[in-house]
C-alpha cells in the first residue's frame, strides 16, 4: 500500500472513530444500572477500532463524487454497528466460541453472555434507528437505506450466508453454493456500503446501480485474495476459493474480479484516486 493511500485510509479512519464515539456519548437513555451495563456493553465492542474497511469505504464513495464524509456518516455508522454485532454473536459460545477478539477479551468474556447477546440486539436495532432519523429532510432516503441495510443484514444476506457457513463446515461445498455463501456472508455488507453511501449521496439511479455491482465484486476481490493468503500448495484451507477451484484458477478469478470492479469505476467516471489505489492494492496485498 502506497504511504498517501495508508495516510488517507488512516485518517478516514480516525475521522470514523471520532464519529462513533460520538454518537455513543451522546446517547439518551434510562439511567438504570442495567441498561447502562447493557450501553457499556455495545460501546466496548462498537468503539475497538479495527480495520474500519466499510465505513472508510462509505467515505472513499462519498468523497470520489465530492460529497463530504459527513453525508454518509450515519449510514457508515449504521453498517459498523450490524457488523459490530455480528461479531459479538459469532464469538459466542454457541457460535464460534472465541476469547479474543482485536487483541481484547471478546464481549461475553467481560459482560457474560446474556449482556453480550443483548448488545449484539440493541446494535442491529440501533442501526435502524439511526437510520430513521438520520435524514428528517429525506423522509424516501431513510426508507431506501433501511430496506438495503435489512436486505444486506438478515436471511437474504449476512445472516443467510452464516447459516450456509454453518452447514458447509463438515461438508464439501461446490464452487456455487461457495460463492454464495460468500456474496451473503461478508459480501453483502461490502456491496451495501458502496450502493447505500450513492443513495445517501443522492447519486442518479444508473449510478447507484454501479455502485452496486462495484460493492458486489469488491467484496469478492476481498474474499478471493484472504482465501490465497491463507492457502498455500501444501495446505488449501478447507471450503475455500483454492480448496475448490486450486491456487492458478482462484489467481485468475481475482484478476477476473479485480478488472471487473475497475471497469465500473471507470463507467462511475473514476479514473484514479483512492477507490483505484484500494482495488489494485487488494489485487499484491501480502497480508
Amino acid at each position: 500500500m502506497s504511504q498517501d493511500l495508508s495516510t488517507l485510509l488512516d485518517e478516514r479512519r480516525q475521522y470514523f472513530d471520532d464519529m462513533m464515539a460520538h454518537y455513543f456519548s451522546g446517547l439518551d437513555l434510562v439511567s438504570y444500572p442495567a441498561v447502562l451495563e447493557l450501553r457499556q456493553s455495545m460501546e466496548y465492542s462498537a468503539t475497538k477500532g479495527g480495520k474500519r474497511f466499510r465505513p472508510v469505504l462509505c467515505y472513499l464513495i462519498a468523497e470520489a463524487f465530492g460529497v463530504h464524509p459527513q453525508k454518509v456518516t450515519p449510514f457508515a455508522c449504521a453498517v459498523e454497528m450490524i457488523h459490530t454485532y455480528s461479531l459479538i454473536h459469532d464469538d459466542l459460545p454457541c457460535m464460534d466460541n472465541d476469547d479474543v477478539r482485536r487483541g481484547e477479551p471478546t464481549n461475553h468474556k467481560v459482560y457474560g453472555e446474556a449482556v453480550a447477546l443483548l448488545a449484539g440486539d440493541a446494535l442491529l436495532t440501533e442501526a435502524f434507528y439511526l437510520l430513521s432519523v438520520a435524514f428528517p429532510e429525506e423522509p424516501k432516503t431513510s426508507v431506501h437505506l433501511i430496506r438495503l441495510l435489512s436486505e444486506a443484514a438478515g436471511i437474504r444476506g449476512m445472516v443467510g450466508g452464516q447459516a450456509i457457513d454453518m452447514k458447509a463446515q463438515d461438508a464439501h461445498p461446490g464452487i456455487e453454493e461457495l460463492t454464495s455463501m460468500h456474496e451473503m456472508k461478508t459480501g453483502a455488507l461490502i456491496r451495501v456500503c458502496a450502493e447505500g453511501s450513492a443513495v445517501a449521496c443522492g447519486l442518479p439511479e444508473k449510478q447507484i446501480q454501479l455502485c452496486h455491482q462495484f460493492g458486489a465484486h469488491l467484496g469478492l476481490a476481498f474474499q478471493l485474495k484472504d482465501d490465497l493468503l491463507d492457502s498455500s500448495e501444501g495446505e488449501l484451507e478447507p471450503g475455500s476459493y483454492p480448496a475448490v477451484l486450486g491456487l492458478e484458477k482462484t489467481k485468475q478469478f481475482l484478476d477476473q474480479t479485480t478488472d471487473k470492479a475497475l471497469a465500473e469505476l471507470r463507467q462511475l467516471g473514476i479514473f484514479e484516486g483512492p477507490l483505484v489505489q484500494l482495488v489494485e492494492y487488494n489485487r499484491t496485498r501480502m497480508k
